[in-house]
């Protein structure tokens, strides 16, 4: 449950509300029945300090290490407080350039002699002056101290396998794939057998993609590392002779969940158990 007072409930619930509204999104608590329903609930009632704390894409470690017993996420190089303080002749050639507290705040560098710094700054700067939660209407991001840090580069194109985690359960996974300009996802069941859900977007027409070298290693992190919370996606990545954590996701896509139809968006909801 919140850890928030009942009349700051009130007040993210009038938030949120006002946000779905400008988007024409219907909300109706009474009747929770969709995924989408069910996520936005969530971001009204279980706003808490540990959801923020496993936001935070710095204090994630910390949690990965607790959880499991080791550091599973992609090795910090440098952590700052200002923009100011990053210089780029103490960092590998490679790297990635992120703020903590947010979603798409980050600089992927794979040549630092190309790389504008002074245009990262910039954006760099702006980013910190920002507070995702209310921008995004998560309210959970708004616990999270702000910093900028560097991460090692691990390369490009790796599978990212997201699990969709319920009370600790995970239940479904889903992979993107893309071929030209076109995007695909590709749904699973926990003992990967494809699933037609035509959701975010269709699935790929020849539907077949390989299970994961790791799947089973990748299904125990799953689980243990959403035992905390009602829903959680977990995303791993897969490379040559490990599993890395990419990050915890409370509400994916910002709640709009979109299905082909309202009876894939019950379906993949279903699961998910809300005691209003």
């Amino acid at each position: 449950m919140s850890f928030l007072p009942n009349i700051k409930i009130n007040n993210y619930y009038k938030k949120r509300i006002k946000y779905l509204n400008r988007l024409h999104i219907t909300y109706n608590e009474s009747n929770l029945i969709t995924f989408q329903d069910k996520l936005n609930w969530l971001v009204i009632h279980d706003t808490n300090k540990l959801k923020g704390k496993c936001s935070d894409k710095i204090l994630l470690h910390y949690y990965s290490k607790r959880k499991i017993g080791k550091d599973i996420c992609n090795k910090i190089l440098k952590i700052y407080h200002s923009e100011n303080e990053i210089d780029i002749n103490k960092l590998p050639n490679q790297f990635v350039l992120k703020a903590n507290h947010g979603s798409g705040y980050n600089f992927i560098v794979k040549d630092k002699n190309k790389f504008n710094l002074t245009y990262a700054k910039t954006h760099l700067k702006k980013w910190m002056n920002i507070d995702y939660g209310v921008k995004r209407s998560e309210f959970h991001y708004s616990f999270i101290n702000k910093r900028i840090f560097v991460e090692e580069y691990i390369g490009k194109n790796l599978k990212n396998y997201k699990f969709l985690c319920y009370n600790g359960k995970p239940k479904y996974i889903y992979v993107s794939i893309k071929e030209g300009n076109h995007k695909y996802r590709n749904f699973f069941d926990i003992n990967w057998n494809f699933i037609p859900f035509y959701c975010l977007s269709e699935p790929h027409p020849k539907y077949h993609y390989p299970k994961p070298k790791y799947f089973e290693l990748m299904k125990k992190y799953a689980k243990i590392l959403s035992q905390d919370f009602k829903f959680v996606r977990v995303d791993l990545y897969e490379l040559e002779n490990e599993v890395r954590l990419g990050e915890l996701t409370f509400i994916p896509m910002n709640s709009f969940f979109r299905c082909k139809n309202k009876e894939q968006e019950i379906e993949i909801g279903k699961e998910l158990v809300i005691k209003n």
